[in-house]
């Protein structure tokens, strides 16, 4: 259930509460409504950091140049999942340069489709591969490599925005410590994450530790801004 709509019934029944009981059960409801409607949507959980490993699979991506918040991206792959029946499918996201704040500077991403290890089906639906070519998606294979990992499980959109934001806040704080980075085994020089949606109401984040440049599939000649 949306946390919103949750938190105007729980409100409604403190107030039932509060007439019925006296002001000490009210405020003590309300206090725990707050408390329950801030943890579910995310402000008061951080996304905990683990070393991990992303799984080797096939994906078909886009590129884009730009700010890294593009809804309309994801609309788009989610709609292909759904019309050519691509099971077992998730989105994913390839960001390329880590800005340390997110703003409206040209940074380079790529956007699509993901399936662990088996790829897609075979053979891949003629129509599928038809749209790819026609709209500048390209196929490509990741291997399975050693990572820092995260997860964030979120109720809606605004609540993933929050876990996207810690997780990179933590990362970039992270990289300025000596400690943090021997601890995952991170470099200063890192620069690609990934997201995987596989579901949802969950994002996985990936930090490649190793083979770094397997992942760094960009094809549009540009320079980006943050160099």
């Amino acid at each position: 259930m949306n946390p919103f709509l949750k938190l105007i019934i729980f409100i409604a029944i403190d107030i039932y509460i509060f007439k019925s009981f006296g002001k000490i059960y009210g405020f003590l409801g309300l206090g725990i409504i707050i408390y329950r409607f801030l943890n579910n949507i995310g402000f008061l959980r951080s996304p905990k950091i683990y070393r991990g490993a992303f799984n080797e699979g096939v994906v078909y991506l886009k590129d884009y140049l730009g700010n890294y918040y593009n809804p309309e991206a994801f609309k788009e792959v989610l709609n292909l999942i759904k019309t050519y029946d691509l099971k077992d499918c998730s989105v994913i996201g390839i960001y390329y340069d880590r800005p340390n704040k997110f703003s409206d500077a040209q940074y380079r991403s790529s956007i699509g489709i993901y399936r662990k290890n088996s790829g897609f089906p075979d053979p891949v639906p003629k129509e599928f591969e038809d749209y790819c070519k026609a709209n500048n998606y390209y196929s490509a294979e990741f291997p399975t490599t050693s990572s820092v990992y995260s997860s964030w499980e979120y109720s809606n959109y605004f609540t993933m925005l929050i876990g996207i934001r810690k997780f990179y806040s933590i990362i970039n704080k992270g990289m300025e410590d000596a400690s943090f980075r021997k601890m995952y085994r991170i470099t200063e020089k890192s620069k690609i994450s990934i997201e995987l949606y596989s579901t949802e109401s969950k994002v996985e984040f990936f930090i490649p530790t190793v083979d770094e440049e397997k992942f760094n599939v960009y094809k549009k000649e540009v320079k980006p801004k943050s160099e």
